[in-house]
């Protein structure tokens, strides 16, 4: 591992450590997935941070989306 992929995963880790501390205040995994989307996380990120799947992110967002059209 070169510097530059070490200096990437480090960050990686530490968005992942922010993310958890911003949603924890948050009481359900729609609540966290719809805050960290709004953030610009990546259906494959908010997955590995609430403990679901991508596909789960994926169809969350688009329900709410959804709803909101109504």
């Amino acid at each position: 591992m070169n510097n530059s992929d070490e200096v990437l995963s480090r960050l990686d880790t530490l968005i992942k450590i922010q993310a958890l501390s911003a949603v924890s205040h948050l009481s359900t995994k729609k609540e966290k997935t719809l805050f960290l989307h709004e953030a610009g996380l990546s259906p494959k990120e908010i997955a590995v941070i609430v403990g679901t799947s991508p596909a789960s992110v994926s169809q969350t967002v688009y329900a709410d989306k959804k709803a909101r059209k109504g």
